[in-house]
C-alpha cells in the first residue's frame, strides 16, 4: 500500500503487528492518518500517526512470542516440558534421586570448568600472545623438558634468524633485601632485558618503559613494595640498596650467602595484581646488571654459556605471517651449529611453546611459576566423567524400569496420532529438565565445594582463584544440557519403540524381565565404588605410614630459625642465652624437608668412579641437637677450628665405596668432583633420613661438613614446657639481633609432617570421589529397590497372606540385589587390587597392600549396599498385605 506516513512507525507497527491483524490495522491507520493529512496538515497527522502506533503495541495486537506458522510444534514443544515436570512431581523419589545424583557429579565437573577457565585466563592480555613463544629445552635422558633455556639464545635467534621480531629472557636469582632509610623489604624477581615491554603488554603504572631496563643499575618494583618501601612517596627515582640472598622466585626455601649488590635507582613501577601471568615478580632488574656483578663476581656471566639451560627463560616474538613450523626449524638450525661439536649435548633440542599453552600446559622441568600440568586435568577429569556416568547410569536405570508404569501413557499417545520422534522428543525433554534442575541445585552445591578446593594446601603454591564469568556460565549451561541429552537418550529410544496394544494391555516385557542392562550399568557403579574406596584406605595408609616413618633423628622440641643473612655466631650467643635454650646447632638446609645438594667424591688417588653423594653442611653441635650418632671416629670439629678438610659420611657412603666396617675409611682422604683439594674422613655417622620419605626408600650417601659461612638456619632443642614464653624471649632476643627481619622460626616436626600435606591432598581428593560415587551408586541401589517393591507388592501381599514371614519375604526382595552386588565384588576386588598394586610399586617406602585393604574396602560396600537394599525390603516385607492387595 502506496502511502506518505512516518516510515519508521510504520515500519515498528509492521514489525509487531500480528500479521493476521495487520493487513485490516493498517489500513485503517492509513485511511485515518489521509484523512488528517488533509484536515489538520501532514505535520501534527505524522505526530498523531506515531501516538496511534504507540497506542497499538498491546497484547492483543503484538505477535504471540512463538510465532503464529509453527503454533503447534512451540505448543507440543510447551506440553512436553509441562508433562515432564508433571512426572517429576508425581515420582518425588526418582525424581529426586535423579536430580540429586546429577547434580553431585556435575558439580565435581563445573570444578574442573571453573579449574581450566582459570587456568585459560593466564597471559590473555598480551596483545601479540598468538606470536610469542617460550622456548623449552629438551635433553634425551629427560622424559620431560626444561621450561629454561641457554642465556644467549634470545640474542641469538633474535640477530640470526628475520623470521624473529623480538626476543627476551627472564635471569633468576634475584631475590633478597631492598634497604631505604633503614627499612628492608624483601623481593624476588628476575633479571630483564629493554626488549621484555616490546614482547610483553605489561604497562608500568609509573615511569618509562622504553628505557626503563636500559640502563645498568635500574629496578622495576611492584606496587605493593613500592608502597611498603616508601610509604607514598615518589619511587621513580629512588635509590635502594639491594642485598641479594639468593631468594626463588618460586618462593621456596632456600637461600645464598647474602650479597651486597650495591645501590639500584627506581625507574619504574609496575601493578602486578593487575596482570594474570604465569610470569610472577616482585622486582625486574635491568640485565645489563650482569656483566658489573659477573666483574666482581657477585653473579655467574653467562653471556657466552651454551652448556648451562637451568638459569634462564627465553620468549621469541614471531613475525605474524610466520608459523611455529618456522620457528622450529629456525631452532633446530641453532641448535646443529651450537651443539655439533659437543659430544654431551649434541642431541639436545629446542622446543617452541606458544605462550597460550604454556597454561595449562605439559609437564616441565624447572618452572619459572608452579602450575598443574595438563596430565594432571586429564585425570581429575577421569575421576569426573566416572563419577557423572554413574550418575547418569541411575538416570537411565531408573528411566527404563518405570517403563512399565507409563506403557499405557505412551500406548494412548502413540493410539491419538503420536509418532515416535514426537515420544523421543517428550521423554528427551523430561531427562533436559531434570539436567537442568540439576545444574542449579549443582551451583548451589559449588559455593560449599569451591572454598573446600581453594583451602587445600596445594593451592598455597597454585593460586587458584576460580572466579565466576558469563563464559563459564554459558559452559554450565552447555554441560547441562548436554547431560540432559547423553542421560535422556537411552531410555528415550528404547521406551518410544514400544507397541501401542502390547503397552496398553501391559503386554510388553521390556524391564520386569530382562533387566541385563540394568544390572550391568549397576554393577559398574559399584566396581567403580569399590576401586575407590580401595584407593582411599590404601592412600590413607599410605599417608599413615610416612607419618609414622622413623627418621633416625629427632625432631622433637627443635625450633629452626631462618639466619635472613645474619651472622650465626652472633645468633648463636643471644639466643643461647635464653633460658629454656638446651642448645644450639647450624646447618645450611633442614634435611627431609624436600631441599639437597650433590656432589660426587671418591677415594683420593683411586681409579674407581665417584660415587654421587649428597651435603650437608652442619656445625659440631648439629649431631648433638639431632641425636644422631657417631658411630666411628670422632665428631666435626668444632666452629672455631671448622675446616673444609674435614667430613662426616654415613653407614650407605661407606658401604658404597668399597669399606666393609665403618672404622676402616676413618682417616682416609677423599676427593671431591671438581675441586684439586682432598678431604679428610673423621667419622661414621649413623643412616639417617635425609630426603623425604616420597622422594628415597634406601638412604643414600651423605656427606657432612662443618662451613660456617654457608649456614642458613640455626636449630635450637627447647626443654622448657612453656613454648609460648620460650619463643617471646627469642622474639625478644631476636629484635636485637635483626631489627630489620622478624623472627623466622618452625618447628621442625611440624615442618616434616608439613613435607605430607601433598598426600593430605591427594586423600581428600580421592576420598571426596570415592563418597561421590559410592554415595551415587547407593542412591541408584535405592531407586531400583523402591520400584521394585513397589511393583511387587500385590505378590508380597500374596506370599504373606498364604505363611510367609517378613524375614523371608525380605530376603527373597533382596535376593537379586545380594547377586549383582557380589558379583561387583568379585570383579571390583581384584581390578582395585591389580591398578592399585601398578602404582604402588614405584612409591618409596610402599605400605604392606594386602587382603586386608581389600577385604576392608569390600565390607565397606556391602555394609552401605546391604543398609540400601534392606531399607526398602524390610519396610515392603512389613507392610500389612491387606493395605498392597487392596492398592492391586
Amino acid at each position: 500500500m502506496k502511502t506518505n506516513a512516518p516510515r519508521l512507525p510504520l515500519r515498528f507497527f509492521r514489525w509487531y503487528c500480528h500479521p493476521k491483524l495487520l493487513d485490516h490495522i493498517e489500513g485503517d491507520l492509513i485511511e485515518v492518518y489521509q484523512q488528517r493529512v488533509n484536515k489538520i496538515g501532514k505535520r501534527k497527522a505524522d505526530i498523531k500517526f506515531i501516538i496511534d502506533v504507540l497506542l497499538l503495541f498491546r497484547p492483543s495486537i503484538i505477535r504471540p512470542i512463538e510465532g503464529y506458522k509453527n503454533l503447534n510444534n512451540y505448543g507440543m514443544i510447551k506440553s512436553y516440558f509441562t508433562i515432564g515436570w508433571r512426572n517429576i512431581l508425581k515420582y518425588k523419589v526418582f525424581s529426586f534421586i535423579n536430580v540429586f545424583g546429577l547434580a553431585v557429579a556435575m558439580s565435581v565437573c563445573m570444578l574442573i570448568i571453573l579449574m581450566l577457565a582459570d587456568q585459560k585466563s593466564y597471559d590473555r592480555f598480551h596483545k601479540k600472545k598468538d606470536n610469542i613463544y617460550r622456548v623449552l629445552t629438551k635433553i634425551p635422558k629427560s622424559l620431560k623438558p626444561n621450561a629454561s633455556s641457554p642465556f644467549p639464545l634470545a640474542s641469538s635467534i633474535k640477530s640470526d634468524y628475520p623470521i624473529i621480531t623480538d626476543a627476551t629472557h627472564l635471569v633468576p636469582g634475584v631475590g633478597g633485601d631492598a634497604i631505604y632509610q633503614q627499612k628492608a623489604i624483601e623481593m624476588r624477581g628476575f633479571f630483564a632485558d629493554a626488549s621484555f615491554f616490546d614482547v610483553f603488554s605489561f604497562e608500568l603504572e609509573k615511569g618509562n618503559k622504553q628505557n626503563a631496563l636500559s640502563l645498568p643499575q635500574s629496578m622495576i618494583i611492584t606496587t605493593e613494595i613500592a608502597h611498603r618501601l616508601f610509604n607514598g612517596e615518589e619511587p621513580i627515582g629512588k635509590t635502594v640498596e639491594f642485598t641479594n640472598r639468593g631468594l626463588s622466585h618460586l618462593k621456596v626455601e632456600g637461600e645464598t650467602t647474602p650479597s651486597n649488590w650495591g645501590i639500584f635507582t627506581i625507574t619504574g613501577v609496575i601493578d602486578a595484581q593487575k596482570y594474570k601471568s604465569h610470569i610472577q615478580f616482585g622486582v625486574l632488574i635491568s640485565s645489563s646488571s650482569v656483566k658489573s656483578l659477573a666483574v666482581d663476581g657477585k653473579f655467574k656471566d653467562m653471556t657466552d654459556n651454551w652448556q648451562e639451560y637451568s638459569n634462564c627463560y627465553s620468549y621469541v616474538l614471531l613475525h605474524s605471517e610466520n608459523k611455529s613450523e618456522d620457528l622450529t626449524t629456525a631452532l633446530n638450525d641453532l641448535t646443529a651449529r651450537k651443539y655439533e661439536d659437543n659430544a654431551e649435548l649434541k642431541d639436545l633440542k629446542l622446543v617452541a611453546q606458544n605462550l597460550m599453552d604454556i597454561k595449562p600446559g605439559i609437564f616441565v622441568g624447572n618452572p619459572i611459576s608452579f602450575s598443574l600440568p595438563i596430565e594432571v586435568y586429564y585425570f581429575l577429569s577421569f575421576l569426573a566423567l566416572a563419577i557423572m556416568l554413574s550418575a547418569g547410569v541411575n538416570y537411565t536405570n531408573l528411566s527404563t524400569a518405570r517403563a512399565l508404569t507409563r506403557a499405557k501413557e505412551i500406548g494412548v499417545r502413540k493410539v491419538t496420532g503420536a509418532r515416535r520422534k514426537d515420544l523421543i522428543f517428550q521423554f528427551l525433554s523430561e531427562s533436559i529438565l531434570i539436567s537442568l534442575l540439576s545444574l542449579v541445585l549443582a551451583m548451589i552445591l559449588l559455593l560449599f565445594v569451591k572454598p573446600a578446593f581453594k583451602g587445600l594446601w596445594v593451592n598455597n603454591y597454585l593460586n587458584f582463584e576460580l572466579h565466576d564469568s558469563i563464559h563459564v556460565y554459558l559452559y554450565f549451561i552447555l554441560f547441562a544440557l548436554l547431560v540432559g541429552l547423553l542421560a535422556g537418550i537411552y531410555p528415550a529410544f528404547r521406551l518410544s519403540r514400544l507397541q501401542p496394544i502390547l503397552a496398553i494391555q501391559k503386554k510388553e516385557s521390556l524391564p520386569s524381565k530382562k533387566w541385563g542392562m540394568q544390572k550391568f550399568l549397576s554393577m559398574s557403579q559399584f566396581i567403580v565404588s569399590l576401586f575407590f574406596i580401595t584407593t582411599s584406605i590404601l592412600l590413607y595408609n599410605q599417608f599413615k605410614h610416612h607419618l609414622a616413618i622413623d627418621y633416625g633423628f629427632n625432631a622433637k622440641q627443635i625450633v629452626n630459625v631462618k639466619l635472613q643473612g645474619n651472622e650465626y655466631s652472633k645468633v648463636s650467643n643471644e639466643l643461647s642465652k635464653i633460658p629454656g635454650v638446651a642448645s644450639i646447632s647450624a646447618c645450611d638446609y633442614l634435611p627431609a624437608t624436600g631441599t639437597q645438594n650433590n656432589t660426587a667424591i671418591k677415594i683420593a688417588g683411586s681409579e674407581k668412579d665417584y660415587l654421587g653423594v649428597t651435603v650437608l653442611v652442619t656445625d659440631d653441635k648439629f649431631m648433638e641437637t639431632l641425636e644422631l650418632k657417631i658411630i666411628a671416629g670422632k665428631n666435626l670439629p668444632d666452629s672455631s677450628h671448622a675446616s673444609n678438610r674435614f667430613i662426616l659420611l654415613n653407614e650407605s657412603a661407606v658401604q658404597k665405596l668399597g669399606y666393609q666396617h665403618p672404622s676402616e675409611i676413618v682417616g682416609e682422604l677423599m676427593e671431591q668432583h671438581g675441586s684439586k683439594e682432598t678431604v679428610e674422613v673423621v667419622g661414621v655417622v649413623q643412616d639417617f633420613r635425609f630426603r623425604m620419605p616420597s622422594e628415597q626408600e634406601v638412604i643414600a650417601p651423605i656427606m657432612i661438613h662443618n662451613h660456617p659461612s654457608s649456614f642458613r638456619y640455626a636449630n635450637l632443642k627447647i626443654v622448657s614446657i612453656d613454648r609460648t614464653e620460650t619463643i617471646a624471649r627469642l622474639e625478644e632476643a631476636w629484635k636485637k639481633l635483626d631489627p630489620i627481619h622478624p623472627l623466622d622460626y618452625q618447628f621442625y616436626d611440624e615442618q616434616l609432617a608439613e613435607t605430607n600435606q601433598g598426600f593430605v591432598d591427594i586423600v581428600s581428593i580421592i576420598s571426596s570421589f570415592a563418597f561421590l560415587a559410592i554415595s551415587i551408586a547407593c542412591l541408584g541401589l535405592l531407586g531400583m529397590a523402591t520400584y521394585t517393591t513397589e511393583r511387587k507388592s500385590k505378590e508380597i501381599g500374596i506370599r504373606k497372606v498364604m505363611g510367609a514371614g517378613d524375614l523371608s519375604v525380605a530376603l527373597w526382595l533382596s535376593k537379586g540385589f545380594l547377586k549383582m552386588l557380589l558379583v561387583s565384588i568379585g570383579i571390583g576386588a581384584p581390578f582395585s587390587y591389580f591398578i592399585n598394586n601398578l602404582w604402588l610399586q614405584h612409591f618409596p617406602n610402599r605400605v604392606e597392600f594386602g587382603f586386608g585393604t581389600v577385604l576392608l574396602g569390600i565390607v565397606v560396600l556391602l555394609g552401605l549396599g546391604l543398609i540400601t537394599i534392606g531399607s526398602q525390603t524390610f519396610r515392603a516385607s512389613k507392610r500389612n498385605p491387606v493395605e498392597s492387595l487392596k492398592s492391586e
